[in-house]
Order: C-alpha cells, then sequence, then structure tokens
C-alpha cells in the first residue's frame, strides 16, 4: 500500500525550501542560528542552513553583535518565526505549579475569575523564582524579564480539567512555565529582530529535559547531563517539575588536559586519542591505559551528578565534544553510590518516538548538538493549544515582557 504520509514528506523536502523557523541559540561555548522549515503537519523538519560561531564569552553586547553579524547575512523575512534557546547563564526556565484558594468557593470561575487566578500564579511563580534566577544568571533582580509563559494544566478541587471555566472549587492548582532571562539580553536581540515575531525564549537544557521526559513517557524522574568543554551542567525532570540544578566544574578540557599531562601532548593530539579509543584502533596496552585514564576522570564527573542529583533515576549523558565511550558503561555506573542507569542521549531515539523526521539541505555541514536544536522544535509543536487560558496568560503579564 502507498504510504500518502510518507510521500508527501520526500515532495516536501524536494519542493518546499522557504524557512519559517529561525532559531537562535546561545549555548555555553557556541552560537548558532538556524533556518529551518517545519513541516507539523507531517510532523517534516528541514534544516535549510545554520550559521555557528564559536564564543569567546556569554556577556551581553559581545553576544548580541556576534548575533547582528549573523543576521546581516540573513535575507529579511517577516514570515519568520524567532524561537531563542538559551544557556543557563542567559536564561532560566521551570516547571511547576502554583495553588491556590477561592474565597468563594461556591461561585463558579468566570472568565474574570479565571483571570485574576492567573494572573496571581504568574506572579507568585515569579516573585518567587526571581531572587534565584537573578543569582544563577549573575545579574541584579532588576535585570531579571519574565520573557515567556505558558499554562501547561489546571486542576480543580484535585482533579485536572481542559477549562475551568463553570466549575465550582475551593482549590485551583496551576501547573506552568515561566523563563526568565537577562533583560537587556532579551531587548537586544528584540531590536535585532524587530521585523519578526519571537514565539518562544527557553532554556536550553530544561526544554531538552522536556522533550526527553514526553520521549521516554514514564512517571519516573529523570537527570540530563549537558557535557561541555568548560563545565557540566545537570537538570531534572518529572511529569510537571523541571529545572536546571547547578553546574560544576568538570568538562572536555578537564578530560584533555589528563590526556596532555599523561602524554606530554597538546589538545589536538589528545582528541585524536579519543577518537582511536572510540574506534578501539590502538594496541591492547594502550586502550587499557587510556581507559584508566578516562574512568580516573570519570570518577570526578560521578561524584559532581552524584553531589547535585537528590534521587536515583535515569541519567541521561548530552556530550558537546567528542568523549569517550566508556562514559556510558557498567565500569562508569560502578562509580556511583547511588543507584544511577546511564544512557546515551540519542537524537534519533527521542525524534523518532515523537514521530518526527528531520532531513538537511545540501548547504548544511554540521550541526551543533542537535538533540538540542530538534527539542526547541518538539516543545513549539507540543505548546499547550488552550489558547483561552493562554491568551488570558499572555494579556496579564505583557507589563512584565518589556
Amino acid at each position: 500500500m502507498l504510504d500518502l504520509k510518507f510521500l508527501k514528506r520526500i515532495i516536501n523536502s524536494l519542493t518546499v525550501k522557504d524557512p519559517n523557523f529561525l532559531v537562535i541559540e546561545v549555548i555555553n561555548h557556541y552560537l548558532q542560528i538556524t533556518l529551518i522549515k517545519a513541516d507539523f503537519s507531517c510532523k517534516n523538519i528541514l534544516i535549510c542552513k545554520n550559521w555557528i560561531k564559536e564564543l569567546k564569552s556569554l556577556e551581553v553586547q559581545y553576544l548580541l553583535k556576534e548575533i547582528r553579524k549573523v543576521l546581516k547575512r540573513i535575507p529579511k523575512n517577516p514570515d519568520l518565526n524567532i524561537i531563542l534557546n538559551l544557556d543557563s547563564n542567559l536564561a532560566l526556565t521551570i516547571y511547576s505549579s502554583v495553588s491556590l484558594i477561592r474565597p468563594k468557593s461556591k461561585e463558579l470561575i468566570d472568565e474574570a475569575d479565571l483571570d485574576n487566578l492567573i494572573s496571581q500564579a504568574i506572579w507568585r511563580f515569579f516573585d518567587k523564582q526571581r531572587p534565584k534566577a537573578a543569582k544563577k544568571m549573575g545579574v541584579e533582580e532588576i535585570d531579571v524579564l519574565l520573557a515567556d509563559v505558558r499554562i501547561r494544566g489546571v486542576k480543580v478541587d484535585g482533579h485536572k480539567v481542559v477549562n475551568p471555566l463553570g466549575f465550582k472549587a475551593k482549590s485551583v492548582e496551576i501547573y506552568l512555565s515561566e523563563t526568565l532571562a537577562v533583560r537587556d539580553f532579551i531587548r537586544g536581540v528584540r531590536e535585532l529582530t524587530s521585523s519578526n515575531k519571537i514565539i518562544f525564549v527557553s532554556e536550553a537544557g530544561t526544554t531538552l529535559s522536556h522533550a526527553l521526559l514526553n520521549s521516554v513517557n514514564e512517571n519516573k524522574s529523570l537527570f540530563l547531563v549537558n557535557l561541555f568543554p568548560n563545565q557540566t551542567a545537570v537538570f531534572h525532570a518529572s511529569v510537571g517539575h523541571l529545572y536546571h540544578i547547578d553546574n560544576f566544574d568538570w568538562g572536555g578540557n578537564s578530560l584533555l588536559q589528563n590526556l596532555n599531562n599523561n602524554f606530554k601532548l597538546d589538545d589536538v593530539v589528545s582528541r585524536t586519542l579519543i577518537e582511536i579509543y572510540n574506534k578501539n584502533g590502538g594496541s591492547p596496552y594502550l586502550i587499557k591505559k587510556l581507559e584508566n585514564i578516562f574512568m580516573e576522570e570519570c570518577q570526578i564527573l560521578a561524584n559532581g551528578i552524584e553531589s547535585l542529583a537528590p534521587e536515583t533515576g535515569n541519567v541521561y549523558i548530552n556530550p558537546y565534544f567528542n568523549f569517550p565511550s566508556c562514559l556510558v558503561s557498567e565500569r562508569f555506573e560502578s562509580k556511583f553510590n547511588k543507584n544511577f542507569k546511564i544512557r546515551l542521549l540519542s537524537t534519533d531515539e527521542v525524534m523518532k518516538k515523537m514521530g518526527f523526521t528531520i532531513q538537511f539541505s545540501k548547504s548544511v555541514k554540521e550541526i551543533k548538538n542537535l538533540s538540542t536544536l530538534s527539542s526547541v522544535l518538539l516543545e513549539v509543536f507540543y505548546m499547550p493549544k488552550n489558547e483561552k487560558i493562554n491568551y488570558l496568560a499572555n494579556r496579564r503579564v505583557r507589563w512584565l515582557l518589556s
């Protein structure tokens, strides 16, 4: 039988080239700006073109200057929807809930009442998280902006409802996600993209955690571990509650430094040694010596993860550099005192479980961490569809978004 859905995907990939999304990613050590054509009806994503820039710092004015340079190379298109996917030093996305008590519990919830409840929930959430966000991002509280808010669900007297209008309730629990970001950075990007609409702002790690949680479809906590060259970031995800736990000072550079010290090499040759190990291309003596060095470093990594993860669960490793394959092994798991299951994050696995296909145009030669990029598109696709509730939410917070 002819698969019409598959045929439509092929035709679209050959004929539809005009992008409808521009994703700006600022992640730890790199800037990546990507033009994407997403056909959500067919769950097909086409990566049209991208630009990558290694970053010297995450200082706001420097970042805006680098973003401006790339945007000048992209033809203006007012139909582009802009997505910001940001490092934890620039944005903090938290999923949680706020419980509210209605003084007039016997009255039906009407639009004015719902509007007030949503306003209270958003403000309480923002007011509670703002000091923590300011500390993590290294700015004053006044410089923290509410950049994005989504109502994820509502419970009335403990029962989940699609729309609370018309219900009587003593208590209302509102599940939501909020992204708090560095004010000057968000304002600067808005000025640079004034002809387009920024439809979504997120902290990259939490968004990836959410996509991962949805794909595994388990009612258990999981942890995402982003391995960067200079540090490791740990994220927690459980149903309705997602957040960045913290970072610690271990990364790919630590691994290279150990190899450099042991073999008197430089970074380029040490990276080659990691490739040789992963391909099992050296002598048994060399492979064993390398693995012992890697395990020595992995103990530091395991200690860091264990110090931040408050409970046992599945740990998904997401490396932003070429890492030794022994990092995902029983030997590495044995380094933990807690009962963690270590898994390598697979973009293909996540996308296939969600029913999506990713394709690339010929001009795309390299993608920085496809998992991070694809997860933000999944998040847009699975955004809450209750337009009424989210309309009220966005109406009430416009003054916080400026």
